[in-house]
């Protein structure tokens, strides 16, 4: 007779937090799906501590306030009706249960659109529960119409197992604190969003909660001045004000401080307003978006944090010429500065260099950086042989090892390369370890124009290509013209070579389930078709089942 072979499920006799410690890798849905396992695995699942209750999981049409006056037929608001009946009574029986057998709750996020008084009042229930569940991280998410805000109970500022807190949509008022009862001894993150909250109460929760690494306040609304000063532990502050708000000041004197980002639509406000006192002396980052800024103020700034080592500048209202040096800085990132026409960059340590601008910027070429990342943005329109000679030239005279490109469209003009204007030009071919293209484009391309610009005399070792869900046609024009069947018009001449007969293979890195090192021919290009199609499929479905999409690339290998 054969041998009997039994097998023994040795994961299911494991203790239940260990459990609960593989379930919080998987997504909510999928730890949810473990419960069909087994009577072992739904316990673990009822029992595990991070409450995910978002009623998107129910229906995105939750979220939606008033479907009769959208015209909604009667049936189509029932069904609706009927699934937020449903989302209230999910978290009403995870909340009791864990009331009642004395659970701890790790993380609870909530999630909800509350289209009644009535909805308010139950979350008042919710909330004076998960108080007693020694909870460690609360999200509050809530959507109220007719511009009103949740009042939130003074109870929760009183849990002191709380460590991270995000409020959004909540309504925070001096009139109704006590600051003695405030008693967050543990919270170590504050995140407010969409938050009404008057001075006094911003400034005492600040006072108060000593424990406090990071603060973050996003479109709130209710203050005017801002200033941070005795306070030993925060580390990083964000700062965006509601865009209907006139900020007078925002002053931070904070000796731990490592991070700044601040954000305004305020096109008045100066940057001298913003004072970021020389006490900071352990900055590292700074962000700066929506404000104008004078160079010279921007460079005394930065001399004045010996640790800066990361400078963001996006959308900022600059001069037209900027010179910035430091020996410290090691990222840099320049996006969408207007009137900035010319930018020069003293900065030998920089690793990492973004730069979204009219011009291609100069860096001083006294580079002691062990490997260099350039991140460029380009409208097609403004690709042509200049371009392109002043591209290769900047990564050249910098030693940049790695190139990002991002292309934009602009209506009514193409990418144009003539071989011509480089044919009396001598110069050795510069290798990149990575190339990687990333378009938001939707119009046509002439990607042979685009391949001839960018590989006349560069030579990527690692070929990237971004993958959209809306664009996948910008995808298969690159790769239809890599491996033409038909040659396009040849270059060559006595003492030039073109790209297409100095490139010997393409081979496959990472494509879905192509097998790596699979070189791209044909044959290969309509599998990669295939996938391109099918993957974009699939792309549209999960951005319109989560909202968000996790990057992907194709890579290939490219051998000179």
């Amino acid at each position: 007779m054969g041998e009997v072979i039994s097998y023994v499920d040795r994961i299911s006799e494991l203790p239940d937090f260990i459990l609960h410690q593989i379930l919080s890798y998987l997504s909510t849905k999928e730890a949810a799906q473990t419960s069909l396992i087994s009577k072992r695995w739904r316990y673990v699942c009822e029992t595990f501590p991070i409450l995910d209750c978002d009623e998107w999981f129910f229906g995105r049409e939750l979220d939606i306030l008033n479907p009769k006056e959208l015209g909604m037929p009667k049936d189509e608001r029932r069904k609706i009706f009927n699934r937020r009946v449903k989302f209230m009574s999910y978290v009403d029986e995870k909340l009791c249960r864990f009331h009642e057998e004395n659970l701890c709750v790790k993380k609870f996020l909530l999630h909800i659109t509350l289209v009644s008084n009535d909805l308010a009042t139950r979350v008042d229930t919710w909330m004076e529960l998960i108080a007693g569940l020694r909870v460690q991280e609360l999200d509050l998410y809530l959507t109220v119409g007719r511009e009103r805000l949740y009042d939130l109970p003074m109870k929760l500022l009183a849990t002191e197992s709380l460590a991270v807190l995000t409020l959004r949509g909540c309504l925070l008022l001096s009139s109704r604190l006590d600051k003695s009862a405030i008693r967050l001894c543990s919270l170590v993150e504050l995140y407010l969003r969409d938050v009404s909250i008057d001075q006094d109460t911003i400034q005492d929760l600040i006072f108060s909660i000593r424990s406090m690494e990071v603060l973050s306040l996003k479109n709130c609304l209710g203050f005017e001045n801002l200033e941070i000063s005795d306070h030993d532990k925060l580390k990083k502050m964000v700062y965006h004000p509601h865009k209907d708000l006139k900020v007078k000041k925002f002053s931070i004197k904070v000796p731990t401080l490592e991070e700044l980002d601040f954000c305004s639509v305020d096109k008045d406000k100066t940057a001298c307003e913003i004072i970021v006192s020389s006490v900071c002396q352990n900055l590292k980052r700074l962000s700066l978006c929506g404000i104008p800024i004078d160079a010279k103020w921007l460079q005394k700034m930065i001399s004045s944090f010996p640790l800066l080592e990361h400078l963001f500048l996006g959308g900022c209202v600059l001069q037209k010429v900027m010179k910035l040096s430091s020996r410290v800085l090691k990222v840099i990132q320049v996006s969408n500065c207007t009137k900035l026409v010319k930018a020069e960059f003293d900065t030998p340590n920089v690793h990492i260099f973004e730069y979204r601008g009219k011009t291609m910027p100069r860096l001083y070429s006294n580079s002691v950086a062990d490997y260099r990342t350039a991140e460029l943005s380009v409208r097609l329109g403004n690709m042509d042989s200049i371009w392109f000679m002043r591209l290769n030239n900047f990564l050249r005279d910098n030693k940049f090892q790695d190139l990002s490109l991002s292309m934009t469209a602009t209506s009514g003009k193409e990418i144009s390369f003539n071989s011509e204007d480089y044919k009396e030009i001598q110069l050795l071919p510069f290798e990149l370890n990575n190339m990687k293209l990333v378009t938001h484009t939707l119009t046509s391309v002439n990607y042979a124009a685009l391949l001839d610009g960018l590989f006349w005399n560069l030579r990527p070792r690692i070929l990237s290509l971004e993958l959209n869900y809306y664009s996948p046609e910008f995808l298969k024009g690159i790769l239809k013209s890599l491996v033409a069947e038909e040659e396009p018009d040849c270059y060559c001449s006595r003492n030039f070579e073109c790209w297409r007969h100095l490139l010997k293979d393409i081979k496959l890195i990472n494509v879905g389930s192509l097998k790596s090192g699979t070189v791209l021919d044909i044959l290969t290009l309509n599998n990669l078709t295939t996938f391109l199609d099918n993957w974009a499929i699939e792309a549209r479905r999960t951005v319109k089942s989560y909202g968000a999409l996790k990057g992907e690339t194709l890579s290939f290998q490219l051998s000179w």
